[in-house]
């Protein structure tokens, strides 16, 4: 019950900020302006990325700048991955990359448990969340594979460890991809 009022009071927060704004259409400038609304009302946690606020305005018949919608969302998501990591810290193009890169994710959120980040904990999930859905959209299957990780991570952190060592070592595995070794 919480987090449909904490929602809906978000989105009232949102579409006030729209209003107090008064523009006729929202691009990148508006999104920063309403981002600023909720960080000021809610906290750094509170605040929702640019495609998700358009997403609210457009249901409410608000005309988008979609090119600074996008570029916003992009530029908005990349700064969050770099408070995280560094720039190219995390990388997906090869299954060795997309490994290391796991075990990072895997030390940082071990390190945010010890520490009982629970908001830092928050972003490193959304953050994983944001990973498996950009890489979704390739259809590579190097994609295909982490995507796969990303969600058994997702859905039990604890065992992934386990279960990545037995995927790998898997017949299906090295069969799709015999060079990893």
């Amino acid at each position: 019950m919480t987090s449909t009022k904490n929602r809906l009071s978000r989105r009232q927060i949102i579409l006030d900020a729209w209003k107090r704004i008064d523009r006729d259409s929202a691009g990148a400038e508006e999104l920063k302006a309403i981002q600023q609304e909720l960080r000021n009302f809610l906290g750094t946690g509170g605040v929702e990325s640019p495609a998700s606020l358009a997403r609210i305005l457009a249901d409410e018949g608000i005309k988008l700048r979609h090119p600074e919608v996008l570029q916003s969302d992009s530029i908005w998501r990349e700064r969050r991955l770099y408070e995280l990591f560094g720039p190219r810290e995390l990388q997906f193009e090869t299954i060795a990359l997309g490994m290391e890169s796991l075990v990072k994710i895997e030390e940082l959120y071990e390190e945010l448990e010890t520490e009982d980040d629970q908001e830092g904990i928050k972003n490193l999930l959304e953050l994983v969340r944001e990973l498996k859905t950009d890489l979704n959209q390739s259809h590579s299957e190097i994609a295909v594979e982490i995507v796969e990780w990303l969600t058994v991570w997702l859905q039990n952190p604890a065992i992934f460890r386990d279960w990545l060592s037995l995927r790998v070592n898997s017949p299906a595995f090295l069969k799709k991809f015999p060079n990893v070794r």
